[in-house]
C-alpha cells in the first residue's frame, strides 16, 4: 500500500510538473538573470557590465558607486531600458524587439541616438 501511495505521488508531481511547464509562457528575459551582460560600444569608448534582475531592475557598477535603471516589456513583447540613478532629465529608452537569448550568445544592434555599433554579450555566472 506505501508502494502504490508513494507511486501515486511521484505521478502527480511529474503530472504537475508538465502541465506547469507546458503552460508556463517563456521568458524572453530568463537568460539575463543571475548572468552579467557586457555591453561595448567601441566607437563611444564605452564598456559596461549590467547585471539585469527579475524585478524590472537593472544596475551597472561604475568605480564607487554604480549607475542603476529599470527595464519593462511592452505588449508587443519589446523590452525597453532606461536610467534611472543618477537622474537625468528626459532619459532614452533603448527598446529591443522581443528575442530569446542564451547564457554565452553574443549579438549586435545599432544605438537609436547615435548609430554606433552595440555589441552584447550574456557571460555566464554572476560576478
Amino acid at each position: 500500500m506505501k508502494r502504490l501511495a508513494l507511486q501515486f505521488v511521484a505521478l502527480l508531481v511529474t503530472a504537475t510538473a508538465a502541465a506547469a511547464e507546458e503552460g508556463a509562457p517563456v521568458d524572453p528575459m530568463a537568460a539575463f538573470y543571475g548572468n552579467p551582460l557586457t555591453i561595448a560600444v567601441p566607437d563611444a569608448y564605452y564598456y559596461a557590465r549590467r547585471f539585469v534582475d527579475p524585478d524590472g531592475t537593472w544596475r551597472e557598477p561604475r568605480g564607487s558607486g554604480e549607475i542603476r535603471g529599470a527595464w519593462e516589456r511592452l505588449p508587443d513583447g519589446s523590452t525597453c531600458h532606461w536610467q534611472t540613478e543618477p537622474a537625468i532629465h528626459s532619459p532614452t529608452r533603448y527598446c529591443y524587439p522581443p528575442e530569446t537569448r542564451r547564457v554565452g550568445e553574443e549579438w549586435t544592434t545599432t544605438d537609436p541616438n547615435t548609430g554606433n555599433l552595440v555589441i552584447q554579450k550574456i557571460e555566464p555566472g554572476r560576478n
